[in-house]
């Protein structure tokens, strides 16, 4: 099977799970994700395990978790993904283990990491050597590298080799926000220690550069936000200084690096939300209402703004830009949606703006 161009790190929520189903036929064959199964209560942080489990009901944890899984097998519909289910797996282990049973049906590949219980390592090369499918190693990038993670790193290929299945390299360094942040440098001294160590199947440079805190006020013009995790991966394969190993490009989506950390919204929720649109460059962003008596103008408005812009790629784009088109278009049939639309919106032209760009670097 084809390996992907692109690898998304997205939450298993619908609104992702919509977008990745309304993809393009040409789009969605070269997108491989990198789900990860939101917490079903409290929040939590990846890569930061919780002193005791959070879920107070593993029963109600467990129908979360193969609920997450059969949305995500009907969404994948056989094509490569890999699911990161960390926010379980400190809960009570029958619950966990039950999941990977199912897992093992699926062409999904399971992930693990340096920082995880080796159990949950041993486990995951279970999963894959019983499925076939593979597994990745998602490595947390905070810092910069030294030898101590390419000897974690090292031992962890080692501990898995009994599964003799094909491991993904996922080198996720969160946030990049900065122009000045030396994620470039992480990154190069990271492929460098960890290229030699295996035979990897995918090597993936993650990275997101959606701002978490939404822009000030809404009617105002739309604010711009630097796509930095673009920059890093163009500097990463067209620099000086290019790895020795072919690097698939990943990110966040249209969303902050936090979108899976924290349960999903049940009711009422926060008054202000963001429609966004991803140009070649840059994120354009409007802060709306998601309530109240002029909330239907102001988001139509404030939509008015994207699709009137010049970086605005046309409605017959992908199904996130109809959908933005229509919005626009009091006349339109899409209404003003909610934070939930506006997202899977935003998944949906930024994926296919993202691969297509890919393809023409290529």
């Amino acid at each position: 099977m084809t390996e992907p161009i692109y690898v998304p790190a997205l939450p298993a929520r619908r609104s992702a799970l919509g977008a990745y189903d309304a993809l393009a036929p040409d789009v969605r064959p070269c997108v491989a994700p990198l789900w990860t199964v939101p917490p079903r209560v409290g929040a939590r942080r990846l890569g930061r395990r919780p002193f005791r489990p959070l879920d107070p009901d593993p029963p109600a944890l467990l129908g979360h978790l193969r609920a997450a899984l059969h949305r995500l097998m009907a969404a994948q519909n056989g094509l490569p993904a890999w699911v990161d289910a960390f926010h379980a797996e400190d809960e009570p282990g029958h619950l966990v283990t039950e999941f990977r049973r199912d897992l093992v049906r699926t062409s999904l590949r399971p992930v693990t990491g340096i920082e995880r219980d080796i159990g949950q390592q041993m486990a995951t090369a279970e999963v894959a050597r019983a499925s076939g499918s593979g597994l990745g190693i998602r490595v947390l990038l905070r810092t910069l590298p030294d030898e101590r993670l390419r000897d974690e790193a090292g031992g962890l290929v080692e501990r898995i080799a009994f599964a003799r299945c094909p491991v993904d390299l996922l080198l996720d360094l969160g946030g990049v926000v900065d122009e000045h942040a030396p994620a470039e440098k992480w990154a190069l001294r990271a492929l460098g220690l960890l290229g030699p160590l295996h035979r990897w199947r995918t090597v993936a440079v993650l990275a997101g550069s959606f701002p978490r805190v939404l822009p000030e006020g809404y009617g105002a013009p739309l604010v711009e936000a630097h796509r930095f995790d673009w920059d890093l991966w163009h500097m990463l394969v067209d620099g000086p200084e290019r790895p020795g190993t072919h690097v698939v490009y990943g990110d966040y989506g249209a969303d902050h690096t936090g979108g899976a950390d924290h349960p999903g919204t049940a009711g009422g929720g926060s008054p202000w939300g963001v429609v966004r649109y991803t140009t070649d460059r840059t994120f354009l962003l409007g802060r709306v209402p998601t309530r109240g008596s002029e909330h239907s103008e102001a988001v139509r408005a404030t939509v008015r703004e994207i699709v009137e812009a010049e970086d605005f790629r046309g409605a017959e784009f992908s199904e996130g830009e109809r959908w933005l088109a229509s919005c626009a278009d009091v006349r339109g049939s899409a209404g003003a949606g909610t934070p939930a639309v506006w997202l899977r919106a935003g998944h949906v032209q930024h994926i296919a703006q993202v691969t297509r760009a890919l393809r023409r670097h290529s």
